[in-house]
């Protein structure tokens, strides 16, 4: 059970009990630099003096982050099929039976394939007659 729904349920049953709530400050990485490290302005706004911290940054809402959050959620729905549709369409692959072999072949290996290499016949400078010869001459 959350703080906030006992402090709730308390305020029902004991109509005298009621603690203020102490919210702690936002924490960021400006408050823990020193005082005297801070660059803080004094600002007037209706008559009343601010303190602002000039290094701070609050984020600002853009247009297209405003437009977005404006959108219906039908909009959202065809615009992720739009582009669901158009990834599907890109992503098609074309896999004839020896690629399918081969995946399979790796899955059940748990390795991957090492390419065949076709062997081809080295050539060489001697003719079948001259090996005759030789082994003539050699066994001779």
């Amino acid at each position: 059970m959350s703080a906030s729904l006992v402090r709730k349920g308390l305020q029902i049953v004991d109509p005298q009990y009621d603690k203020p709530n102490k919210r702690k400050k936002k924490s960021d990485v400006f408050t823990l630099a020193p005082q005297n490290h801070k660059l803080i302005k004094k600002v007037q706004k209706q008559g009343k003096e601010f303190k602002i911290n000039l290094l701070s940054t609050e984020k600002k809402l853009t247009v297209t982050e405003a437009r977005k959050n404006n959108k219906s959620k039908e909009q959202l729905l065809e615009e992720n099929l739009r582009k669901l549709k158009r990834i599907k369409k890109a992503s098609r692959v074309q896999l004839d039976k020896n690629l399918v072999k081969q995946i399979i072949d790796r899955a059940v290996n748990k390795r991957p394939i090492r390419k065949i290499k076709p062997k081809t016949e080295k050539k060489t400078a001697f003719t079948e007659e001259d090996f005759k010869k030789f082994e003539e001459e050699y066994l001779n």
